[in-house]
């Protein structure tokens, strides 16, 4: 039987980027603005160019005001040619006429065609200066009341710090979406908080980097070496370290990358440590190996953690049933349809019965979810209150269906005050039930896990259950290896795989790579049917290409639907990274076409029955991080649109949107948690930054019936060989083990 064909051949494109210009204009037309990223869609009129459309990031625009824009024309795929721009500056008029028709297009709430013509009528070409010196002197026009002079005042001044802020940022390299949250924050104060502490912008506005906020701290004339700006680049280095896994720094660590990213000698970043140290910003913990270095909120999580758990691992149950009462359990569940249990996980059962605290771990086709449905059911035959969670809606979702009892996302099941800003279930209202079993623990960081613990009952008993080999939380601490190494948890290691699973070339492959093992991945004429094969490519172009048509022509011979499939690779960027596949995905699987709603967002574009991705947590919405949608309707003239979750339908406006992507293509961070019964995962040698063995090996286990692999047996190999993953610096398996030394706290 002939396969080749359905894994067919690549294409190539090749761009030129256009020339930049610079058009004067006067915007007729604001047609979309999102007050949160400043993005924004305008219909302008020029003299060169009569009407036409520009795209890009501004503040507050408003129809009748002038603005010299600097950008590129481009050739929207949908939406024809437009002026893309980078930078604008707004530009006055001069003229009696000119400020009528700027004044007279709605620029000032208040002031409409008929009050512009009195104001210029009154004031002629210095009706803007006498809004600017003198405000009071709007009273001189009829019409206009104290009460409505107060109002134009008011509305005036903020697009006049608009417009004065916007400047003063642009002058120092600040772009239009960072200045629009800068303004946000800071209003009228900013260009004064800037001028005389930049670096708060650091820590206080999402998007401002240190680099950012030292670069305005140079162009406002801050030396390099002052306290501030040391002090700033430590925090920043220590917040980094959080958004990479990390809980600290070793300080030798985070002194040598001050030293570099200050370009100063590591005694003055030492002196700024200190300092910080005395002012109880930053904690150290100092042991015989090394002194850690936290943020003070890091530390008291990591700390609480390690209590928490040892009291619950500490806890057994004298009332948990004996091997002979399992037994008859056991028996009586094969005789209601269940799976009889092997003994390694009818001790696995037991032990999960009678601990406050129980881990249970192994790789794909162990019986990890048989040991779920086992327990559940003699949990429920001895009367105990269980519930079910997972850190994802989809995981969730599964346990649900395999399980047949209800079950949750973490963060839901803690339930989110919105006004309070908190979780509802916590030390003061525990979780009503006496059992909690948490699947895919692998991918629970030590922050949830803090939340988690506190909800628990004195008397609960936790159940985490997971693959301690997969990829660790996208959020700080390794949690489950933590608690596995430590050898202070009880823990039940599952290593036989079940007859149903063991001709599974993709169990079997899982297993050997995470042996270290070459997996067998047929390819061409050697695939006969397996669930498992390569398609081999070696231009990363090329496994765009083939990745499309594996989606849209080959899986589907197969009998997989679009809605089966999913699409993994290692990075963002690049032909076969996120982005770029989800734009030719979305081309495939979900075109254009008539009375088929859609809306633009910077260069990405959403349509009805486009699959989408939640990538922050909105506890307002109750939709979270990785929790997977679809866009169900779309309506432009209230800007919002109808997203189709798991658990419910939620609405978004428009300025919402940037907390949403195209979810055709994940990540395989992001895909950890679910399982799709087909999945291609992209491996590739120009991926070489992030392959591990423990990435491929995760994406793997993502596939419940079907895998392609698409790329070359030089990235495959690479990620196999490759073991020396960037540990994260964490001490819970220290604290469970009672080796941690002091802090200065």
């Amino acid at each position: 039987m002939e396969r080749i064909p359905l894994w067919p051949g690549p294409c190539q494109n090749e761009t030129v980027p256009p020339a930049e210009a610079s058009i004067a204009a006067i915007i007729k037309r604001v047609v979309f603005h999102n007050e949160e990223t400043g993005w924004t869609v305008l219909s302008l009129e020029a003299k060169e160019y009569d009407l036409f459309t520009a795209v890009g990031i501004m503040l507050s625009p408003t129809s009748g005001e002038s603005a010299r824009l600097v950008g590129r024309w481009e050739n929207h795929q949908r939406y024809g040619r437009q002026f893309h721009f980078a930078r604008y500056e707004l530009l006055r008029p001069t003229t009696a006429e000119g400020i009528e028709r700027y004044l007279g297009g709605q620029l000032v709430p208040g002031i409409g065609p008929k009050l512009a013509a009195a104001l210029v009528a009154k004031f002629g070409e210095r009706t803007l200066t006498v809004l600017d010196e003198q405000p009071d002197r709007l009273q001189e026009v009829s019409g206009i009341g104290p009460k409505r002079a107060a109002a134009v005042i008011e509305a005036w001044q903020r697009h006049r710090d608009v417009h004065d802020i916007m400047i003063f940022l642009q002058q120092h390299g600040i772009g239009g979406a960072l200045a629009n949250r800068i303004y946000n924050r800071y209003g009228s104060q900013a260009i004064e908080l800037i001028e005389q502490q930049p670096y708060r912008l650091a820590r206080e506005v999402r998007g401002v980097g240190f680099a950012t906020a030292d670069k305005i701290a140079r162009s406002v004339g801050i030396s390099p070496d002052d306290p501030h700006r040391r002090q700033a680049a430590l925090l920043h280095i220590l917040a980094g370290a959080t958004d990479n896994g990390h809980f600290f720094f070793p300080r030798e660590v985070l002194l040598a990358r001050a030293a570099e990213l200050l370009q100063l000698p590591q005694e003055l970043a030492e002196i700024s440590l200190d300092e910080l140290v005395a002012q109880a910003e930053v904690w150290q913990e100092a042991d015989e190996q090394l002194v850690a270095v936290y943020l003070p909120e890091m530390l008291a999580a990591e700390r609480e953690v390690a209590e928490r758990l040892l009291k619950l691992a500490g806890k057994v149950d004298g009332y948990a049933p004996d091997a002979g009462q399992v037994e008859r359990q056991q028996q009586r569940w094969v005789a209601l349809g269940g799976l009889p249990l092997t003994e390694e996980q009818k001790a696995a059962v037991s032990e999960a019965l009678r601990s406050g605290l129980c881990v249970i771990t192994g790789g794909p086709g162990t019986g990890k979810t048989t040991i779920i449905r086992a327990f559940v059911e003699l949990c429920a035959n001895l009367g105990r209150q269980v519930a079910l969670a997972s850190p994802t809606g989809r995981a969730a979702k599964r346990l649900e269906e395999l399980t047949g009892q209800p079950a949750s996302t973490i963060h839901r099941l803690l339930s989110y005050d919105p006004y309070q800003h908190r979780f509802r279930h916590g030390a003061d209202d525990p979780l009503p039930v006496d059992t909690l079993v948490v699947d895919e623990a692998s991918m629970l960081d030590v922050l949830l896990a803090r939340d988690l613990l506190r909800a628990l009952q004195p008397e609960a008993q936790l159940i985490l259950v997971g693959d301690a080999d997969q990829l660790p939380s996208v959020g700080p601490g390794n949690l489950l290896r933590d608690m596995v190494e430590s050898q202070v948890v009880p823990v039940c290691q599952l290593t036989t795989i079940h007859r149903q699973q063991a001709d599974s070339l993709l169990v079997q492959n899982a297993h050997r790579i995470n042996r270290g093992e070459s997996p067998y991945l047929p390819v061409g004429k050697q695939w006969r049917g397996e669930d498992c094969v390569l398609v081999e490519e070696s231009e990363p172009q090329g496994a765009a290409d083939r990745v499309i048509r594996t989606v849209v022509e080959s899986l589907p011979k197969l009998g997989y639907c679009p809605d089966d499939i999913q699409v993994i690779t290692p990075m963002h960027r690049g032909p076969i990274g996120v982005r770029a596949l989800n734009t030719a995905l979305q081309e495939q699987l979900n075109p254009p076409a008539f009375g088929k709603a859609e809306f633009q967002r910077g260069d990405n574009v959403f349509r009805v029955g486009d699959r989408v991705l939640q990538t922050v947590n909105n506890y307002d919405k109750s939709v979270y991080n990785g929790d997977i949608g679809r866009i169900k309707a779309i309506h432009s003239d209230r800007r919002v649109l109808h997203i189709q979750f798991d658990h419910e339908e939620v609405i978004y406006d428009f300025n919402e949107s940037d907390e949403l992507e195209l979810a055709y293509a994940l990540t395989i961070h992001k895909s950890q948690g679910s399982e799709y019964p087909a999945v291609v995962i992209v491996m590739h040698s120009s991926h070489y930054i992030m392959l591990q063995r423990n990435l491929l090996y995760t994406a793997l286990t993502r596939a419940e019936l079907m895998v392609c692999i698409v790329g070359n047996r030089q990235g495959i190999y690479k990620a196999i060989n490759t073991t020396s993953e960037r540990r994260r610096h964490t001490r819970l398996q220290q604290r469970l083990r009672g080796e941690t030394g002091n802090g200065s706290d």
